[in-house]
């Protein structure tokens, strides 16, 4: 497959290590080629962010200003640890914020984020943020361990296959949903969630104090 660079994600190619086959490139352009029919019906609006694919990574731009200037990217990136979900800024900085054991999960994750933009600003809906979804939980079947001391980051897996997981900070249980869920089903019921606020994620458990 010939891949398609993004010149801000190959700036931050450091991040990662190792390549993603084509196979998993092509998983991630179906998903984007399936929410681009599901986001219109949803929320009435286009979403036609163009995909870039690297070595490592593949992304999808934000919309670029009217003058041309770069917004940013969104995608997954390929880590020691696994796969990362990760966004780059109009300062083409970096950052991940969760990390999955699988590309089909990360992408998943990826897709949260998509549908979540259209949920809250691109739409003007303002209909609640992804993380603040079932009132924070994990998802049926699945695991949360501590990975530090102040509660802040943890390990979500299922407890019948602990070697699918994905690792970050308690607002990222609600992805844990997706662990055993399809990808279309995943995206349907983050596009169908009630309303929420930040007041009903009241099941994130509370920092520990040092």
């Amino acid at each position: 497959m010939t891949r398609n660079p993004l010149r801000e994600a190959e700036e931050n190619n450091p991040h990662g290590v190792g390549s993603l086959t084509d196979t998993e490139v092509s998983a991630f352009s179906a998903t984007v080629d399936y929410m681009r029919l599901v986001i219109p019906a949803a929320f009435g609006l286009e979403w036609n962010d163009p995909v870039f694919s690297g070595d490592g990574y593949v992304v999808t731009e934000l919309p670029r200003s009217s003058g041309g200037y770069f917004g940013g990217y969104r995608g997954v990136r390929k880590t020691a640890d696994g796969y990362d979900v990760m966004s780059g800024d109009e300062r083409r900085y970096e950052g991940a914020s969760v990390t999955f054991s699988r590309l089909e999960d990360a992408v998943k994750g990826y897709a949260a984020e998509v549908i979540g933009s259209f949920r809250m600003h691109r739409s003007g809906r303002y209909l609640g943020y992804v993380a603040w979804m079932w009132n924070g939980t994990t998802g049926p079947g699945v695991v949360a361990q501590p990975l530090n001391r102040s509660n802040t980051q943890f390990r979500y897996s299922l407890e019948d296959d602990p070697s699918i997981w994905l690792e970050g900070r308690t607002t990222a249980a609600t992805l844990s949903h997706g662990l055993g869920m399809s990808m279309s089903a995943f995206i349907a019921a983050v596009i169908a969630h009630p309303k929420v606020t930040g007041k009903d994620a009241t099941a994130w458990p509370k920092p520990v104090q040092p």
